[in-house]
């Protein structure tokens, strides 16, 4: 490894270090573990949720499926992304906000209770949002095995093992805060590294034109909009992306961080063009790799995850590489630092609140249960031992699938009942999980190029909308409050 990548790694680790210090510091309560006691502002906030979505899923997933399929995940997923920022922040946006300010609102787990007025409501999107997390945090460890493979030299298992311990250090001590202000650096710097690696990409591959050509001549559909891909599985990218970004638990608590709604108000566009301007990364490493190694001239790689790193330590200058690979590790944490977050705040705030149980040290007994998700998250990831992006399409069509109709239709719709809640959140994790194991033992249930994660939102919506016509009652009405939360 060059000297001045390991140079560039160790400072910007070393600033990692001190936010977690720093934001140690600050996390005196469980307001500023789960939702950053409240405080962010618009840039913060939207850089922080866009840098929350895209890390490893996006870049090393993406580059890789780019690498090895073409345009079809870029145009199908990553296209649709800035379109969910937009529709996320008009759908939810100020409807969250204002949740917040009714009541002692921290988690998604609090949202039900407080739309639904159903403990079983409660108890029912936590666990979702657990398995979600473990499913998507296990996105992250793959990735990190990746990343450390690249630094250290270790195994991708050993080097996800390694990534953890840091993570797990991180994360135990600044909660959200740490996760929101690592976001912010890295972001930043990923906006502006995707910009210097797209020209460095498009250069070593010989110009557009000249990639475009080699791609054409071996392989014409690898430089369609759709790529090698079925066009029905863009279709379902695309649909999951747009929409599902709505039910993504770590960019819709991020809407409870805000200190002042007005905030709000460009927040859609600085975390969608901020997005747009890192899918040049994938595109220029995925279609230049891909180009060369039909020439011959891109070395062997045992997976199309390792297109990423592979690429910057061949083709890049060490400053751009060391730049690039400290802020996709530090993606990839501050991303597990949000996951592992949201899953303490289930398990020691949601589901004692369901039962009527009280814990008296909520900020310890949090950063006892993230080092728990850590362990199963890489457990998980170990045993699905699939490609990044692919892993990361299915903790994404969870989150979509059980989420979206409970909240984000829940927030819409006044006559949506709990029953429906529930009902849509049992069916969303059922399926995903049915269609997804079944599907790594060869059991193919649904036609093929249909994605799982995008079957079982659509079903959880019918199920959501269904069962709440056929049990609203006057009961289910809601409050005058929650009345006005839902006409916006």
């Amino acid at each position: 490894m060059n000297s001045t990548i390991i140079a560039i790694l160790v400072i910007y680790m070393a600033v990692c270090i001190v936010i977690g210090v720093w934001a140690t510091k600050q996390t005196k309560t469980s307001s500023d573990f789960f939702i950053a006691g409240r405080n962010l502002g618009m840039f913060v906030m939207s850089i922080a949720a866009f840098s929350s979505v895209q890390s490893g899923f996006g870049l090393v997933g993406g580059v890789g499926l780019t690498f090895s399929n073409g345009l079809g995940f870029v145009t199908g997923a990553l296209i649709a992304a800035p379109i969910g920022f937009v529709l996320t922040w008009f759908l939810v946006g100020k409807r969250m906000w204002e949740l917040g300010e009714k009541a002692e609102i921290f988690t998604l787990g609090d949202v039900a209770e407080y739309r639904y007025n159903s403990k079983g409501a409660r108890v029912w999107v936590s666990f979702a949002v657990i398995l979600g997390v473990i499913g998507y945090l296990g996105t992250q460890v793959q990735a990190m095995g990746i990343v450390m493979n690249t630094i250290l030299g270790v195994s991708p298992k050993v080097g996800a093992i390694i990534g953890l311990a840091i993570l797990a250090a991180y994360a135990v001590g600044g909660g959200m805060i740490a996760g929101v202000y690592t976001d912010v650096v890295q972001g930043l710097i990923m906006i502006i590294v995707s910009l210097f690696v797209f020209i460095y990409a498009i250069q070593a591959g010989g110009g557009m034109l000249e990639i475009t050509q080699t791609l054409q001549e071996a392989e014409p559909l690898m430089a369609s909009p759709t790529g090698m891909f079925p066009i029905i599985t863009v279709a379902c990218w695309f649909f999951l992306m747009s929409f599902g970004m709505a039910g993504q638990p770590h960019l819709i608590t991020k809407f409870l961080m805000v200190k002042n709604v007005k905030e709000l108000k460009w927040g859609a566009f600085t975390a969608g063009l901020a997005y747009l301007v890192t899918i040049l990364l994938v595109v220029g490493i995925g279609l230049s790799a891909a180009a060369l190694t039909i020439k011959g001239e891109f070395p062997s790689i045992s997976s199309a995850d390792e297109t990423l790193t592979t690429f910057l330590l061949e083709y890049t200058p060490p400053v751009i590489t060391g730049l690039v690979l400290s802020g996709l590790l530090a993606a990839i944490m501050s991303t597990g630092d949000s996951f592992v977050n949201l899953g303490a705040a289930c398990i020691v705030r949601d589901f004692p609140k369901a039962f009527n149980m009280k814990v008296k040290n909520e900020l310890l007994w949090s950063r006892l249960a993230v080092v728990g998700l850590l362990v199963a998250s890489a457990l998980f990831a170990f045993y699905m031992d699939t490609l990044v992006g692919l892993l990361g399409v299915f903790g994404f069509g969870t989150f979509a699938s059980a989420l979206f109709p409970v909240i984000v239709l829940g927030l819409l719709w006044e006559r949506a009942t709990a029953k429906g809640a529930i009902a849509s959140v049992i069916v969303a994790l059922a399926s995903n999980f049915i269609l997804e194991i079944g599907a790594k033992y060869g059991l193919k249930l649904l036609p093929p190029g249909v994605i799982n994660g995008a079957f079982a939102f659509v079903i959880s919506i019918i199920v959501f909308i269904t069962v709440s016509l056929f049990t609203y009652s006057e009961k289910e009405k809601v409050s005058g409050e929650m009345k006005e939360i839902i006409q916006g």
